[in-house]
């Protein structure tokens, strides 16, 4: 699901590479139901919604967001970050909510606790897709520059949303040719003023939008899976010939 695992793959195991088959990330496509429907439902129709999901955890990067809200509500007053998602298991094994407290108590110290909704709750497929479908603006801030794949990124995506992410393995060969969108982990300043643009700018979001949902179209599962059809299909065929020898 990354073009740039091909290589490790050769690299590290000595697989050949023509044994290797690309695919992108699966996502859904977005339903019948309007976002605005959903924005309503969440409370968000007047809000600049900036949303980042997963199990919470260290190492997500969301302090890098709230250090830089209180200067982006100064310039768009409505903003709203929405953190979704229970604590991750084994965090909670090591340290129970403490991870989340501290989160909490960052906001309040900063002031901005109607700049921040933190949605503490396991998310079927269905109202992960309302969520990303209802915001404005999806965020992957993660500082590790390792990760292979990213689901909720895919989705965010697949679902036509403007994103912004940090330059990690998978953000890198999604948005290959949208640099712009990839922002270093320790340049908050650039978050700022790239995330306050995109909020204040509709015309610049718009294409953005338009830009996700031409990458996004080729990761829909019916898409994604006539890929997958289509390969099944011709190593069956090459087995059966095999078979026949």
């Amino acid at each position: 699901m990354n073009h740039k695992a091909i290589g490790y793959l050769h690299q590290a195991f000595g697989i050949p590479e023509d044994k290797i088959v690309f695919f992108p990330h699966g996502t859904p496509e977005q339903g019948l139901e309007s976002r605005q429907s959903f924005r309503r439902k969440l409370g968000w129709a007047d809000r600049k919604v900036l949303m980042t999901f997963g199990l919470l955890g260290r190492g997500k990067g969301i302090e890098l967001i709230l250090k830089a809200l209180p200067e982006i509500a100064k310039q768009v007053p409505n903003v709203l970050y929405a953190i979704v998602g229970q604590t991750h298991p084994e965090a909670k094994k090591r340290e129970g909510e403490q991870y989340r407290e501290e989160l909490k108590a960052m906001i309040k110290q900063s002031g901005i606790e109607q700049n921040v909704v933190m949605i503490d709750q396991y998310m079927e497929e269905q109202d992960l897709v309302r969520h990303i479908t209802a915001c404005d603006l999806y965020v992957t801030p993660y500082p590790g520059l390792e990760q292979i794949t990213s689901g909720t990124l895919a989705y965010a995506v697949g679902l036509g949303r403007p994103v912004l992410s940090t330059p990690y393995c998978y953000a890198q060969d999604l948005l290959a040719d949208e640099p712009e969108l990839l922002i270093p982990a320790d340049d908050e300043k650039q978050w700022e003023e790239r995330i306050v643009q995109l909020m204040t700018n509709e015309v610049l979001l718009q294409e953005v939008v338009r830009k996700m949902k031409r990458i996004g179209q080729e990761m829909h599962w019916p898409n994604v899976g006539q890929q997958y059809l289509r390969l099944f299909t011709e190593v069956g065929k090459h087995a059966a010939a095999e078979h026949s020898v």
